[in-house]
């Protein structure tokens, strides 16, 4: 069986993440492959426009989005479209801040086995828990959500979780807030733990100044209101039905 393509998205400039990221992989007998990022900072007014639409985002979203969260989406539609252009099968995509678990191959194991899945998750920050879970051996349980994590650190990614992706032509939140809201395209998203990634602290500042700063959570009530309501809604809806994927 032919090993499952890893993609750690990195900035040029990032040299030294690149690096790290990727011998820690290789120490696990993986091939990473480094995907360039896109920089929000450098991107001209009419670039953005060509993926962001900044009225839905005033409209439907509780806060603007920085050039930083702007060039992190591209960087992962980016990707999305080479799998789906490239029709690869399943992938492990990666930004290049984590910590690595030992256990990393075995579970990338059983992401070859299963079948029937859109997206995994493999990171999760506020340890969101399972709604249902099962598991695949005596070490991993594979399971669903009503709160799905929000951030984009570790995931696989399937051709028909990408194709999903990819039906938002213009995106107007940030790339892993949009995730949370996977019915607007219907992805399904599961996750397996014990996650086989944690935050490497070391970076954190860094990916900030060559991006485009940090964002700031200010904004108006009702425009906060309204994405709160939006979100309660999301998450009355199961993440994923797990009777339709199989090992």
């Amino acid at each position: 069986m032919k090993s499952i393509p890893i993609f750690v998205i990195n900035m040029e400039a990032c040299v030294e993440r690149w690096e790290s990221t990727s011998s820690k992989l290789i120490a696990l007998g993986l091939h990473p492959i480094r995907f360039n990022a896109t920089v929000g900072r450098v991107l001209s007014n009419e670039e953005i426009e060509q993926h962001y639409d900044a009225h839905a985002n005033r409209k439907y979203h509780h806060r603007n989005l920085t050039v930083g969260e702007i060039g992190c989406y591209i960087s992962h539609q980016n990707l999305w479209m080479k799998i789906s252009e490239e029709k690869i099968p399943y992938c492990l995509i990666l930004e290049d801040d984590l910590c690595i678990d030992d256990k990393l191959p075995s579970l990338l194991k059983h992401v070859e086995q299963l079948k029937g899945w859109d997206m995994i998750k493999l990171f999760d920050n506020r340890d969101n828990l399972f709604i249902d879970s099962m598991p695949l051996d005596n070490t991993f349980t594979l399971g669903n959500f009503f709160k799905v994590p929000n951030c984009t650190a570790a995931y696989a990614l399937s051709l028909s979780g990408a194709e999903k992706l990819l039906k938002r032509k213009l995106f107007f939140r940030a790339v892993d807030v949009d995730i949370q809201f996977h019915s607007e395209v219907g992805i399904s998203v599961v996750g397996i733990r014990p996650y086989p990634f944690t935050q490497d602290k070391t970076f954190v500042s860094e990916i900030g100044v060559v991006n485009g700063g940090r964002h700031s959570n200010h904004s108006s009530f009702w425009r906060n209101l309204k994405f709160r309501i939006k979100m309660y809604f999301e998450r009355k809806k199961l993440s994923a039905d797990l009777t339709e994927i199989s090992q």
